[in-house]
């Protein structure tokens, strides 16, 4: 049975995120028709349908579709919503008030909502954290799609440590320094009582490293807060003498080429790869002169 493929949609995407995110002089208006007309091929994708099935975002029975398929997801149902009536509003006659810039940003935020639900969706599927490969390329994504999953997933299973690590440095590189080290300071006393590493963990470090080594790195941060907040620091002051490595699709497109096409043949890589590959659908690489020194930001922050 024929179901959603991602290069069937290709040339459309291209066109409509060129439309809504490359045209110069584009009317705010315009862009949010074209974002919402876009959303209706993620709608395809999370329902996993052919070209030949009508879809529009405001459908009665595709709203209740997407409910059923998403367990009432929150983040994908209220986005949909948002979008389809700001889109509506953008789009009939009758709607004359003026599209504000606050109007776009939220529409874009609700866009960004909708690309998170992808990856969530997955990682209810694929623990987060069971392929250390996947978290990496999931590291080449925005810091803002990054944020807006791992929160997701930290509501719902708080006790993933790594969910928790990789969330505290998003919160860093989404936002800045100071909110990120206040949201683990507000945890401070249930981190302090987590073990940085696991038993398993532990072990394996020992096997490789031997005990004496191992020690010293694990003393070095004997628990979840002490090591957040190295990490905070230490990404943080190369971002601040620096910059960001990349901080929106445009500048990171290159880097997922290079580093965040996962290889093999493992159910959880196959479908992970497509959902990153349509992630990046249509994205266009701007100059980014970081990446050539890329190494030192990958090893201080070791892609995640």
């Amino acid at each position: 049975m024929e179901k959603f493929n991602n290069k069937t949609y290709e040339a459309l995407a291209k066109d409509l995120i060129n439309d809504a995110f490359y045209l110069e002089q584009r009317s705010r208006r315009g862009t949010i028709a074209t974002i919402r007309q876009y959303s209706e091929i993620i709608v395809r994708r999370v329902l996993d349908l052919p070209c030949k099935e009508f879809v529009t975002i405001g459908n009665k029975n595709i709203l209740k579709e997407l409910e059923k398929r998403s367990n009432n997801n929150p983040i994908l149902l209220d986005s949909l919503k948002r979008i389809c009536a700001m889109g509506n509003k953008s789009t009939h006659t009758q709607e004359i008030a003026e599209i504000t810039e606050e109007d776009l940003k939220e529409v874009i935020d609700n866009l960004f909502n909708l690309y998170s639900y992808l990856l969530i969706d997955f990682f209810e599927k694929y623990s987060f954290g069971s392929n250390l490969e996947i978290v990496s390329s999931f590291s080449t994504l925005p810091p803002i799609i990054r944020y807006k999953t791992l929160k997701y997933l930290n509501d719902r299973y708080p006790e993933n440590m790594l969910v928790l690590d990789k969330l505290s440095l998003a919160i860093l590189k989404a936002f800045d320094r100071e909110t990120a080290v206040n949201w683990i300071e507000k945890r401070k006393e249930l981190l302090e009582n987590t073990s940085s590493v696991s038993e398993k963990a532990k072990l394996d470090m020992i096997e490789k490293m031997g005990n004496e080594l191992a020690s010293i790195v694990i003393s070095d941060a004997p628990n979840m807060y002490q090591l957040c907040l190295n990490r905070i620091n230490s990404v943080a002051n190369t971002i601040e003498s620096k910059g960001k490595l990349y901080d929106d699709f445009e500048s990171a497109i290159t880097l997922y080429y290079q580093e965040g096409i996962i290889k093999g043949d493992a159910p959880d890589v196959i479908e992970f790869n497509s959902v990153m590959e349509f992630l990046y659908l249509g994205r266009k690489a701007k100059k980014n002169q970081l990446l050539e020194e890329k190494e030192e930001y990958l090893l201080i922050d070791t892609l995640f």
